[in-house]
C-alpha cells in the first residue's frame, strides 16, 4: 500500500495547485481569462495531470512498468509546470493591476483634456511606454517560468556526467597519488532511473580506470533492482573493491531487506564500521557512517556517534576516507582527522548556478554541492545520479571520479 502514497499525494497536489493556478488567472489576470486558449488551457493542465495520475496508478496496480513510468513522468512534469505558473502568476497579476490603474488614469486624463480642450502633454507618452512595459513583462513571466520548467525537466533526463575531479592534499602518501575513486550516490533507482543507467555510467567510467568504487546511499527506491545493481558494480573489477553505506531511503524502503540483499552480494555494507585496504604498502582506511534516518530533530548527534564508531579501528598511520550519505558529517570528520569525506543526499538542490547549488545563496553555511575544506580535511558532495522529482536546472546528474593528488 505504501508504494501508492506518492500517487495519492500527487493527486491531492494536482487538485490544490491546479485550483490555485486557475484562480490566479481568473482573479488576478482577468484580461487573459477572456482568451479561450488561455482559459481552457489553464483548466486542461490540471485535468491532464489527474489523468496522468490515473495512468501511474493503473501501471503500478497491474505491474505494467512502461505505463507506470509514463504516468509518473507526465504527472511530475505537469506538477512542475503548474508550480512555475503559481510562482509567476501573482507577479503578473500585480503588473496587470498596475496596468489597469494606468489605463483608468489615462482615460480620466483624456476626458479632462477633451473637456478643457487642452493638448496632451509628454506625461501621456511616458505613461504609454510604462503601460506597454508592464503589459509585456506580465505576459513574459509565465512564459519564462514555463520555459525554465521545461528546461529543468529536460535536464533531469540528460546523460549523467562521469568525469575526473582532482582533490589535492599536502603530505599525501606517494602510494596514493593518482588513486581514483568512482563515487556513486542517490541514484534512486525506480521510476526515473533504472539499472541500465548504472550500466551506462560504469561503461563511461571504464575509460578512466577507477581503482575503488564507493556508494553513499539512496541507491534503489525499488529494492528488487538492488541485487542486479550490486552485481554490476562488483563485476566492474575495481582493483580495491566496492563499499557501500546506508542512506535515509534505505530505511524508508525496508532496512532489514536492504541489509540482507547486501549480505547476499559481494558488496560490503559499512554501517558504523570501517575496513583497511593495503594500497602498495600504504594503509587506506574506508569508514562508513550510518544514516540517522530522521530528517528533523538532533539527527547530527546520532550521525556523529556513528562516525566515532566507524573510526574505532582506524590505524593511526592510515589515510582515512569517510563515506556518509549526509554531508553534515564533515564537521565531526574534520575533528577526527579524516582526510576525505564523500557525501550526497542533497541532490545539489537540483538547481545550480556556476557549478554551485543555487540555494547556497540563501544558506551559505550548508554543504549542498561541490568541494569543501576544513583545515586539512576535504569533502565532495555529489549532486547524485537520480532524483525524486525529475527537475535539474543548472545542476546536472553526476558520478564523479575523485582522483587524489599531491599538492
Amino acid at each position: 500500500m505504501r508504494v501508492f502514497y506518492p500517487i495519492f499525494f500527487a493527486v491531492l497536489s494536482m487538485v490544490v495547485i491546479g485550483l490555485i493556478e486557475i484562480l490566479l488567472i481568473r482573479v488576478l489576470n482577468k484580461e487573459w481569462w477572456r482568451y479561450k486558449p488561455i482559459k481552457y488551457g489553464s483548466i486542461m493542465l490540471p485535468i491532464a495531470g489527474i489523468i496522468s495520475d490515473i495512468l501511474w496508478f493503473l501501471g503500478m496496480a497491474h505491474e505494467i512498468e512502461w505505463l507506470a513510468q509514463t504516468g509518473a513522468v507526465m504527472t511530475t512534469t505537469i506538477l512542475i509546470l503548474l508550480l512555475g505558473l503559481i510562482i509567476s502568476l501573482p507577479i503578473s497579476g500585480l503588473l496587470n493591476l498596475s496596468n489597469r490603474w494606468i489605463e483608468k488614469r489615462k482615460k480620466r486624463r483624456f476626458l479632462k483634456e477633451t473637456k478643457d480642450k487642452t493638448a496632451p502633454n509628454c506625461t501621456e507618452k511616458i505613461n504609454e511606454h510604462r503601460r506597454l512595459f508592464l503589459k509585456g513583462t506580465a505576459a513574459a513571466l509565465p512564459l519564462i517560468s514555463l520555459s525554465l520548467g521545461s528546461g529543468g525537466i529536460a535536464g533531469s533526463f540528460s546523460e549523467t556526467k562521469v568525469y575526473i575531479r582532482k582533490m589535492a592534499f599536502e603530505n599525501l602518501p606517494s602510494q596514493l597519488n593518482g588513486l581514483r575513486i568512482l563515487h556513486i550516490t542517490d541514484s534512486h533507482l525506480g521510476i526515473y532511473k533504472h539499472v541500465g543507467h548504472i550500466e551506462e555510467i560504469l561503461h563511461t567510467a571504464r575509460q578512466y580506470s577507477p581503482d575503488l568504487i564507493l556508494m553513499t546511499g539512496d541507491i534503489a527506491d525499488e529494492l528488487e533492482l538492488l541485487p542486479e545493481t550490486l552485481k554490476l558494480v562488483s563485476e566492474f573489477g575495481a582493483p580495491y573493491g566496492v563499499f557501500a553505506v546506508t542512506g535515509n531511503h534505505e530505511y524508508y524502503r525496508g532496512i532489514e531487506r536492504f541489509k540482507q540483499i547486501h549480505k547476499d552480494s559481494p558488496v560490503p555494507l559499512l554501517i558504523g564500521a570501517g575496513q583497511t585496504i593495503n594500497v602498495n604498502g600504504q594503509s587506506l582506511y574506508i569508514a562508513g557512517a550510518d544514516d540517522p534516518r530522521s530528517m528533523h530533530g538532533d539527527y547530527v548527534t546520532t550521525l556523529n556517534k556513528s562516525i566515532d564508531k566507524s573510526m574505532e579501528n582506524a590505524p593511526s598511520d592510515s589515510f582515512k576516507i569517510l563515506m556518509s550519505h549526509r554531508p553534515e558529517a564533515f564537521d565531526r570528520a574534520s575533528e577526527l582527522g579524516i582526510n576525505v569525506v564523500l557525501a550526497g543526499h542533497t541532490h545539489g538542490g537540483q538547481m545550480g548556478l556556476g557549478d554551485r547549488s543555487f540555494f547556497e545563496n540563501f544558506s551559505p553555511d550548508s554543504y549542498l554541492w561541490g568541494e569543501y575544506s576544513i583545515d586539512k580535511a576535504q569533502m565532495y558532495v555529489s549532486s547524485g545520479i537520480g532524483h525524486w522529482l525529475p527537475f535539474r536546472l543548472g545542476c546536472p546528474t553526476e558520478a564523479p571520479i575523485i582522483e587524489l593528488v599531491s599538492k
